[in-house]
């Protein structure tokens, strides 16, 4: 919120929180001019413009349409929507209202697939046709509220979650997954889970493009957090470093090398502006999430990652989660003409 709070065209109208303590410390680090616990304080008020919803995955795709339907624009974390219905509302919802919409992943705005960006549109990877990417997050510590009741987080598929380890690609190429074929596996000797959970969720996807893409999503792993993305081309190959060098580190080979190592190329994020302070861990990709997002409602849109690409890297999650309980490949919808 402070990404917002300092930037020259944004003024912080309100925080909304249905915990009034989480509310009242945010507050005190953001300064809005108001606070509310409810959200339909939110949307009915005239002097809100847009949006940005930080809420538990679950709600996104009902809230961002209820939004849209106020006249708010919206920027809606990761993903875009847990289920096909709301996916399709979603879609109907920035139709009806016009406004604008984006969704806040963040890993097309990382140093390292800045690099495989500029590889690629360059033409050094030539077409690509295979890619994997993984993302391990462990939240244990996050399955059960202080009470001791289940959180949302405690019984959520990992492939529900597929849009940092897919988004780059698509946002990248322009490409589009047409089918999922989901598989699940758990260990026998659970860190911190119940056996019966699906440790390591994978989806073998295909593209419209022919591209076979490989996603492997855990929430609970002897395995350190981080990211992963690795894509093959015709003319050239690349590899982000595993853990937490996938965000900073690109390697990276390329048609005519003799050198039997990877180029190892550390990469830095794009300068600050002036206004950035107070944003946090994440500074580097929410300034530009920010950027785009309000540079899109000053000149009219559309967002770099509007709702048509959302979906894109939202419904092969949902889909191949459909795969794991049917056993069959499942085809993905296209929004454009199937919503």
């Amino acid at each position: 919120m402070n990404g917002f709070r300092h930037h020259p065209q944004c003024e912080l109208e309100c925080l909304c929180d249905l915990d009034a303590d989480k509310l009242a410390n945010a507050a005190e680090e953001t300064h809005p001019r108001v606070t509310t616990l409810n959200i339909e304080d939110v949307l009915g008020a005239d002097s809100i413009d847009a949006v940005a919803l930080f809420t538990p995955a679950p709600l996104h795709g009902k809230q961002a349409a209820a939004a849209l339907r106020a006249g708010k624009h919206v920027l809606s974390a990761v993903p875009a929507a847990d289920t096909l219905d709301d996916c399709r509302d979603l879609f109907a919802a920035v139709g009806e209202s016009g406004r604008i919409y984006m969704l806040a992943e963040n890993w097309p705005y990382e140093p390292s697939i800045l690099k495989v960006q500029e590889l690629y549109h360059s033409g050094k990877l030539g077409e690509i046709y295979y890619g994997e990417a993984e993302y391990h997050h462990h939240l244990e510590s996050l399955w059960f509220a202080p009470d001791g009741k289940p959180t949302w987080r405690h019984s959520r598929d990992p492939l529900l979650y597929p849009t940092h380890g897919i988004g780059p690609y698509l946002h990248m190429t322009g490409d589009r997954f047409v089918e999922a074929t989901g598989y699940a596996v758990s260990g026998k000797r659970p860190p911190g889970a119940e056996a019966k959970k699906d440790w390591l969720q994978v989806a073998m996807l295909r593209s419209e493009r022919g591209v076979l893409f490989k996603l492997l999503l855990s929430f609970c792993n002897v395995h350190p957090g981080g990211h992963y993305l690795s894509l093959y081309g015709d003319r050239g190959s690349f590899e982000t470093a595993r853990g937490h060098e996938g965000r900073t580190v690109a390697t990276y080979w390329l048609h005519g090398d003799t050198s039997k190592q990877m180029h190892r190329e550390k990469c830095e994020y794009p300068p600050m502006p002036d206004y950035v302070r107070d944003i946090g861990a994440h500074a580097g990709p929410a300034v530009g999430i920010i950027a785009d997002f309000v540079q899109a409602i000053a000149g009219g849109g559309p967002s770099p990652i509007d709702v048509t690409l959302a979906l894109n890297m939202t419904l092969p999650g949902i889909c191949a989660v459909g795969s794991i309980r049917t056993g069959a490949t499942v085809e993905i919808p296209d929004p454009l003409t199937d919503f």
